[in-house]
């Protein structure tokens, strides 16, 4: 999940494409300082995308909880908990297995679809997020 943030992030995709720009430089003058250059930054590319989400992921392993009601949202877990108005977030999408809540610039709140207990909860959920907030196109 943390990947698919950074994805459709401006900070990686403009890392990406510098890094691009600069092996372009390095074929048109044929100078192997363009490559170290483009290689040094294709290298922290790949480590943002692929590696930096892996080490995220060793946090506490702390169970969160997400609660959602007409005033807004709740989260919680061990170490306390937080409410949130609905102004938090703009827009929502659902994919697959789950439920993409987007927020200003980069914020993301995910809501896997096996978090709810039937079918009659994810309906409830999905009513809440229509009412709530503007719907974006499906996700694949």
């Amino acid at each position: 999940m943390a990947r698919y943030g950074l994805l459709r992030s401006r900070g990686p995709i403009l890392l990406l494409a510098a890094g691009i720009a600069i092996l372009a430089i390095g074929a048109g003058t044929g100078k192997s300082v363009w490559f170290a250059v483009a290689g040094a930054e294709l290298v922290g590319w790949a480590a943002l995308v692929f590696v930096a989400p892996r080490v995220g992921l060793r946090g506490t392993g702390d169970e969160q909880t997400l609660s959602f009601s007409e005033e807004g949202v709740t989260a919680a877990n061990a170490r306390g908990s937080q409410r949130f108005d609905w102004n938090h977030w703009r827009r929502w999408s659902v994919a697959r297995e789950l439920y993409l809540l987007r927020g200003a610039g980069s914020v993301f709140t995910f809501v896997p679809r096996r978090a709810f207990a039937s079918e009659d909860a994810e309906s409830e959920f999905r009513a809440l997020l229509a009412r709530h907030l503007a719907a974006t196109r499906r996700l694949a």
